[in-house]
């Protein structure tokens, strides 16, 4: 019932990218429960998932896997963190955005800011043609197909009407991390030469190589788990952080991690690729 509920309230509030609409369905893979990269309190479930980036049947399809996961673990505390970048590039960036703002239910919804939601907010803000330019090399021109804007000329006003002022003002209200017990939830990764209490709302958002490239641990024992830096292998063996930015807008496969108590595993949402 409740995934009936759901499928109904996305075909209301959101058009459907041209993958839902009569295009190849959506698998979904499940792998094996691992321990887990920082034990969380018992009966606590925390399951983040990547870049989506306009990917949103695969999202969708996301959505319904965790919320029969969580229904078949019953957790006490249940956390759903969206990693941020859930828009350009890909055909469905507003419709993602609307289903991120959604949630499942029974779960704590976070959606983190990415660079790309960043950037999108900045053209909106400021109408500085070469901002605009760069954006729609950036990832953005599908967001105005999608919302049926001609890009010549100054979108800006069409696209905030056709966001709407309550899905802008709740991206612009979004955090940049997410900490569940051990775990801190960020987009692109932290500075690790600083304390996390001090770090530069920018790195949360932005960093890469100063991050990527060290081995941690990282302040406090925490492990990272982001997106932000596309990988091709997920790497599950790493002491202290987990990428799970799969490229799903031209890959087609979406990743979540889902951690349960003591034990981890990687489900994906597997559709056609735009490569």
């Amino acid at each position: 019932m409740f995934r009936l509920l759901r499928w109904l309230r996305a075909c209301l509030q959101a058009p459907r990218p041209a993958a839902e609409a009569g295009g190849p369905a959506v698998a979904v893979e499940r792998r094996e429960w691992l321990p887990a990269i920082r034990a969380l309190p018992p009966g606590t479930l925390a399951v983040a998932i990547g870049d989506v980036h306009g990917r949103a049947d695969l999202l969708a399809a996301l959505h319904d896997e965790i919320a029969d996961l969580a229904a078949s673990l019953m957790p006490r505390d249940a956390h759903l963190v969206h990693l941020g970048d859930l828009v350009d590039r890909g055909p469905g960036s507003i419709a993602a955005l609307r289903l991120a703002r959604a949630g499942i239910r029974g779960m704590r919804s976070v959606s983190l800011v990415g660079n790309h939601e960043e950037r999108m907010l900045g053209v909106l803000d400021t109408p500085d043609p070469v901002e605009m330019e760069a954006w729609l090399g950036y990832g953005g021109l599908p967001v105005l197909r999608e919302a049926g804007i001609d890009p010549d000329g100054d979108w800006r006003a069409p696209l905030s009407a056709a966001l709407g002022p309550d899905l802008v003002a709740w991206m612009r209200a979004n955090p940049r991390s997410h900490r569940v017990g051990d775990i801190l939830f960020v987009h692109a990764g932290i500075d690790p030469a600083r304390p996390l209490a001090r770090q530069e709302p920018r790195d949360l958002v932005w960093i890469r190589k100063p991050f990527v490239d060290s081995p941690g641990p990282y302040d406090e024992n925490v492990a990272i788990v982001h997106g932000h830096t596309p990988v091709k292998m997920l790497d599950l063996a790493h002491p202290h952080r987990i990428d799970i930015d799969t490229a799903a807008y031209a890959s087609g496969r979406l990743t979540a991690l889902v951690v349960f108590e003591d034990r981890m595993r990687i489900v994906q949402a597997v559709g056609p690729s735009t490569r």
